[in-house]
């Protein structure tokens, strides 16, 4: 035979599902007891009348998941940053906000203005709620992160209006951000609240490593910004510097000690909400030391062991993976791809999962492989990546091109006529895109530079694949900026670029060039090499064998 603890507890599932289902308004004693099986005095007896069976309802079997997590926070103000638990209940909230008031909390809440006892349900369930926030609201007052002109019942009453709106907002919400970008802005509001000077008490032990790269505003002010955001997490951040630029926007990158309950999501929010395009990973001891004194305690290990070059690289910008290949294998630059020209027939490719390469971290990498390449030559072993050429009055300096070559061959194109650029290209607005993203080897081939004896590069050669995986056919181009044709600059850079091409394994080369540029096309007929050619279009495809040492004779 049922007890009265088993019948009540019937009931009041029964009250539940009817509730949920069709709402409070629509639900009657009778109906109640129908579906739980008792008679409806049972139900009198054992919970009460309808508002009884509410409160029993919202008491045993509507909980709010986030209220839980608030309350925890606040339970244990020393374990997790105020902030911190305010943005992950605030991620919570936007992502399920019934999780926080299913539809009977909402109803009741509707109810309350007009009945009593509704409004006596509806006051206890928000005191039960605004009690934990305002619990966190002190904590974070007392460590320093909210303004102390702020009052406690106003961040509470702000809080409960936002958990309350999104609930209400949830089934007729039409457009939605993402929750990196809610997170973002609960962040940003948390930083706004704190007090203008910003100096939080070391309440929590951090022993978090993060890594964080993100786009700040280029502008004064970004960068505090940024750290703004992060201190009122608790969180410290240990080393910053700038890898690159974009319009408008700097690069920076981040190594971050943190709370261990402050979690990569809360970060990541932060710095979404003093920047853009944020990514993180887990941080690495040696990412807060000192970057100048890295790349020289890397520069020391190459002295000795020159040949661990592309694993020191890959350590300095701290990628994923690491390959040495021939210049004609594996894939070009892209996103999370770093190609980089070791010597004329080698290249060294590094990925990254967690955030694309910058401009420095290239520069970083290619001057750690470079400094292999120096090495080696002092020790007699000449790799062949740079030669010293005379020419008509003067002396030329041949090189593999490197990333920071990127303005001064901007430079020198701009320097080129509009004539010299349209014979190279067949173009006179695509040469920008082309040229600086083959800069030191971020494509399959090579990619050579002529120096002048004052330090300009005064012509650029591309020696690259005729397709994508074509190991045979090299394409051949240059352009030799106009002050300087004429010198015999063309074609000591063209001897060049004819002895590295063997060297990646290259049997023909071909050029492709406007049938009326006799000039280019007697540059190529002086090499000895023997050209077949056809014309199409009005551009002559010249191709030849490679035989051994080109015969170039230096004017």
């Amino acid at each position: 035979m049922a007890t009265d603890e088993a019948r009540r507890a019937r009931i009041v599932e029964a009250a539940s599902e009817l509730f949920t289902a069709q709402g409070f308004g629509a639900t009657s004693v009778d109906m109640v007891a129908k579906r739980a099986g008792v008679n409806p005095r049972a139900v009198g007896r054992l919970v009460g009348d309808r508002h009884d069976l509410l409160v029993a309802v919202l008491a045993e079997r509507h909980e709010s998941v986030v209220a839980d997590l608030v309350g925890q926070a606040a339970g244990a103000p020393d374990r997790t940053p105020p902030l911190s638990a305010l943005i992950e209940a605030a991620h919570r909230l936007q992502e399920a906000p019934e999780s926080s008031w299913d539809s009977l909390e909402l109803e009741v809440l509707a109810r309350a203005r007009d009945d009593e006892a509704m409004r006596a349900i509806g006051t206890e369930r928000i005191a039960q709620r605004s009690a934990n926030v305002k619990a966190i609201s002190e904590s974070s007052r007392a460590s320093g992160g909210l303004d102390p002109e702020l009052s406690d019942n106003a961040v509470v009453h702000l809080s409960m209006a936002l958990s309350l709106g999104l609930a209400m907002l949830d089934p007729v919400a039409t457009h939605r951000p993402t929750p990196l970008e809610w997170d973002a802005m609960i962040a940003r509001i948390g930083a706004a609240v704190a007090p203008s000077e910003l100096l939080l008490q070391p309440a929590y032990e951090v022993s978090e490593r993060w890594r964080v790269r993100v786009d700040i505003p280029d502008r004064p002010g970004g960068m505090a910004r940024i750290i703004r955001a992060l201190a009122a997490l608790h969180v410290y951040t240990v080393s910053l510097g700038v890898v690159g630029h974009g319009p408008g926007t700097r690069t920076i990158d981040l190594a971050l000690i943190a709370p261990p309950h402050v979690s990569a999501e809360v970060i990541l929010a932060a710095a979404e909400s003093a920047g853009e395009h944020a990514h993180i990973t887990v941080g690495s001891p040696d990412a807060g030391r000192d970057l100048p004194a890295r790349m020289l305690d890397a520069a020391t290990f190459l002295v000795k062991n020159p040949e661990a070059a592309p694993a020191v690289a890959a350590g300095v910008v701290e990628a994923d993976n690491v390959e040495v290949i021939g210049a004609t294998e594996g894939v070009d630059d892209r996103a999370d791809v770093l190609r980089l020209q070791w010597t004329a027939d080698r290249h060294v490719l590094l990925q990254r999962n967690w955030a694309p390469f910058a401009g420095a971290e290239q520069a970083r990498a290619s001057a750690l492989l470079r400094l292999s390449s120096a090495i080696a030559r002092i020790s007699g072993e000449d790799d062949g990546a740079g030669w010293i050429d005379p020419v008509r009055d003067s002396t030329v300096w041949i090189r593999l091109a490197r990333p920071e070559d990127a303005q001064a061959v901007a430079a020198m194109h701009e320097r080129c006529s509009e004539r010299s650029r349209y014979q190279r290209y067949f173009s006179l607005t695509e040469w920008r895109d082309i040229q600086l993203r083959r800069l030191a080897g971020g494509h399959r081939g090579a990619t050579l530079v002529a120096m002048s004896r004052d330090g300009q590069i005064v012509a650029l050669g591309n020696v690259f694949p005729e397709a994508p995986d074509d190991a045979r056919t090299a394409e051949i181009a240059l352009i030799v900026e106009d002050a300087h044709q004429g010198t015999g600059v063309g074609t000591a850079l063209l001897r060049r670029m004819l002895q590295v091409a063997p060297r990646m394994g290259f049997t023909h080369v071909v050029a492709h060039v406007l049938a009326d540029n006799a000039g280019m096309k007697h540059l190529l007929e002086t090499t000895g090499l023997h050209w077949a050619t056809t014309v199409a279009e009005g551009v002559a495809s010249m191709t030849a064998a490679l035989e051994g040492e080109p015969a170039v004779e230096v004017p």
